[in-house]
C-alpha cells in the first residue's frame, strides 16, 4: 500500500503532462519531478543548491526532487513516464538499456565512481578474497549483484558460498548493527565517513580496485523517445541542466555554502558529520570535460565490459543511452 501510495504522488506531481512550453513564452513553470537514487544526501548537493538558489525557478520550472521508494524505480518510473527526469547510475543505465527500458543519459551528475565493498573493524572482511562465506548486503540494484557477481568470480569464490542480502537504503544500518559482513553499493564519501566518524574503523575498497572499471556513478535520465520527439520536452532538459550546472558550480565556489543547503535537506545525517560528507563529496564534481560531459566512447568501453562479463545479455549501443546534447555550452 505504501509503494502504491508513493506511486500515486509520483503520478500527480510528475508525468508526461508536465512538459509544458519552453520558458521564455511559459505563463506558467513547467512542472518537473526528478525521482532520486536515493534519500537527500551529498551526492545530491548540487541539485539542492540549485533549487534553494532560485535557479530552477529562473528556469521556469517548478522542480520537486523526489526519494524513491526503492533505488530502482528511477529507471523504471523514467521509462514508463511516470516522471520526468530521474537520478540513476551509469552501469543501471545500460542494464536498463539492455532490458528494453525507455532511457538515456543526459548529463553527469558526479562523474566517477562511489560504490565500494565496505566493512566495519568487527569484521574480517579485509580484501575481496574474504567475501567467501560471507553475507553481503546490497541495496537490491541489479548493478551492485552484476558487480558482486564480477568481484566474486575474479577471486575464485563459489558464489553459493556467499549469502546475499537486499537490505534497501538500509546499508549503513546493516553494518552497524553488525547484520552483515560487508556491503557493497554504500559510497565511500557518504556511509565510508559515517563509519569512520563512529570510531568503526571501515574497511573500504572501491569497486573500481576489486576489478570493475570506473564509470559515473550519477547520472541525470531521460525517457529516451520522448526526448527524440517532443520538442518541448528537448527544452525542459535543457532548462533543467543549465539551472543545475549553475548549482554545481556554486558547490565548487562555496563548499560550506552547499553544507548547509544539504544540511536542511539531508534528514537523518548528523549535522557534525555531514561536512566531512561534503567535503569529500565536492572533490569529485569537478568534471574536467565540463559540467555533465560524458565520454561515449568510455560508456561504450564500459557496456562492452558488462556484456563480456555476463552482467548484460544483449549488447548495447552507447550513442543510443548516452548523449551530451542537451548540456549547457557556455
Amino acid at each position: 500500500m505504501l509503494v502504491a501510495s508513493a506511486l500515486l504522488t509520483l503520478v500527480a506531481c510528475g508525468g508526461d503532462d508536465g512538459g509544458g512550453e519552453p520558458a521564455a513564452g511559459a505563463s506558467e513553470p513547467r512542472a518537473v519531478t526528478v525521482l532520486l537514487d536515493w534519500d537527500p544526501n551529498p551526492d545530491h548537493v548540487a541539485l539542492f543548491s540549485a533549487q534553494s538558489a532560485g535557479y530552477f525557478d529562473e528556469a521556469g520550472l517548478d522542480v520537486t526532487l523526489q526519494p524513491p521508494s526503492d533505488p530502482s524505480d528511477p529507471t523504471k518510473l523514467v521509462s514508463t513516464g511516470t516522471v520526468e527526469l530521474g537520478i540513476s547510475y551509469e552501469p543501471e543505465t545500460i542494464i536498463a538499456a539492455a532490458q528494453g527500458l525507455d532511457v538515456i543519459a543526459v548529463g553527469a551528475l558526479v562523474p566517477t565512481a562511489l560504490t565500494s565493498i565496505m566493512s566495519t573493524g568487527q569484521s574480517s572482511v579485509r580484501a575481496p578474497a574474504d567475501l567467501a562465506g560471507a553475507t553481503v548486503a546490497t541495496a537490491g540494484l541489479a548493478t551492485q549483484d552484476a558487480f558482486l557477481k564480477t568481484i566474486l568470480a575474479g577471486n575464485d569464490i563459489d558464489p553459493s558460498s556467499v549469502e546475499r542480502v537486499d537490505v534497501g537504503q538500509d546499508l549503513l544500518a546493516a553494518m552497524v548493527a553488525g547484520n552483515v559482513d560487508a556491503t557493497l553499493g554504500a559510497f565511500r564519501n557518504v556511509e565510508g565517513v559515517q563509519l569512520a566518524e563512529r570510531g568503526l574503523e571501515p574497511t573500504i575498497i572501491p569497486v573500481t580496485e576489486a576489478g570493475v572499471p570506473d564509470y559515473a556513478e550519477l547520472v541525470v535520465i531521460a525517457k529516451a523517445s520522448r526526448l527524440a520527439e517532443d520538442s518541448a520536452y528537448q527544452q525542459l532538459v535543457r532548462d533543467f541542466l543549465a539551472a543545475l550546472a549553475r548549482g554545481n558550480a556554486d558547490v565548487l565556489a562555496d563548499p560550506a555554502k552547499a553544507t548547509e543547503v544539504i544540511t536542511a535537506a539531508a534528514d537523518g545525517y548528523d549535522p557534525q558529520i555531514l561536512p566531512k560528507m561534503v567535503d569529500a563529496t565536492v572533490e569529485l564534481l569537478d568534471n574536467p570535460a565540463g559540467f555533465g560531459h560524458q565520454d561515449v566512447a568510455s560508456w561504450q568501453a564500459f557496456a562492452d565490459w558488462m556484456l563480456a562479463e555476463g552482467l548484460i545479455e544483449t549488447a548495447v549501443q552507447a550513442s543510443d543511452v548516452v548523449t551530451n546534447d542537451y548540456l549547457p555550452t557556455g
